[in-house]
């Protein structure tokens, strides 16, 4: 049987739809584990008196952890219950018709298989979260995603994608060996979560499946994607965006990931933290949300601090 692992934050209904989504294209038997992440609304409560008489669906009440710590509650209660196949998947997604059956199916048929990740598809029909095919050498990464990439040409761009993403043009029927999956829904066996130690609790938001991608490659695990097995996801409903609070989670984010997988020098992760670091206050030009003057302190001093943290041990093997 599948387990599925659901992180609710305020959106109870959202985690409805998506609930409803797999009773209604899957059709053997699974676990439901719905893990309510410090809601401040009432969506506990709501949870656990539409699914009172279901005994396939858990639902566990938990402060608000984060993404890794919360999907890992769920997680670990799987596995502790004997789910040798496990589906995290965020509450905004949207199974599409034999979407599960075809990644379980993939996963059972292919030994060296670890994780298989669906087509994600935008509410607007258009291919989204397009999966990595390889690691982003430092060079690249500086140059590609920071804003020293206004200075690339058009055709250095192109090359990157081409380099390292997959494109829709070259997505046939046949599942393809990836490198980095979406987040928001991936099916992993548990010999691979329970090698790579779960998510990594160093997050609280944002770079979760890059680090978890870089843990699997190193212990030589291997994700595919599957072009047949089709979801939609609502991005950014339970978190929204361009707001404070998802800008400091991303940069403090980021900043553990490149300590930890990455190990660049002082000066390359100083670069891109100043690079991120500027991002609230062109916002706040582009009017995007306002920003006081310690608001924008306040963003400094947590951020710094933890580029402080982590710089200092980019160059420790061993960090937990």
């Amino acid at each position: 049987m599948i387990a599925f692992v659901i992180l609710n934050y305020n959106t109870w209904e959202m985690t409805l739809r998506c609930v409803d989504s797999i009773s209604e294209t899957y059709k053997d038997d699974y676990k439901l584990y719905i893990v309510d992440n410090g809601s401040t609304n009432d969506s506990y409560h709501q949870l656990k008196e539409q699914y009172q008489n279901r005994k396939d669906v858990v639902v566990i009440q938990n402060e608000n952890l984060g993404y890794a710590k919360g999907n890992n509650v769920g997680i670990r209660q799987a596995i502790q219950d004997g789910y040798d196949i496990i589906t995290i998947v965020n509450n905004d997604v949207i199974f599409m018709d034999e979407c599960i059956d075809r990644m379980s199916a993939f996963l059972r048929e292919n030994e060296n298989a670890a994780v298989v990740a669906p087509y994600v598809l935008s509410t607007e029909g258009k291919l989204r979260d397009v999966p990595f095919l390889k690691p982003v050498t430092t060079s690249d990464y500086l140059l590609y995603n920071t804003k020293l990439s206004k200075f690339a040409s058009n055709n250095s761009k192109n090359q990157y994608n081409e380099r390292y993403f997959l494109s829709g043009e070259s997505i046939k029927n046949d599942p393809i060996p990836i490198y980095k999956f979406s987040g928001c829904c991936f099916m992993a066996k548990r010999e691979m979560l329970e090698n790579v130690e779960l998510f990594d609790e160093n997050t609280f938001l944002y770079y979760e499946e890059d680090i978890l991608s870089n843990k699997m490659s190193k212990l030589g695990f291997q994700a595919y994607f599957l072009p047949d097995a089709k979801i939609v996801h609502h991005h950014g409903l339970t978190t929204g965006k361009d707001n404070l609070f998802v800008d400091t989670e991303m940069i403090k984010s980021e900043i553990y990931f490149l300590s930890k997988c990455y190990k660049p020098n002082l000066s390359v992760l100083l670069f891109i933290y100043l690079d991120r670091a500027i991002i609230p206050i062109m916002k706040k030009l582009k009017k995007r949300y306002n920003l006081s003057f310690y608001d924008y302190l306040a963003f400094l001093s947590k951020t710094w601090g933890h580029f402080r943290k982590y710089s200092k041990l980019r160059n420790d093997r061993n960090i937990v």
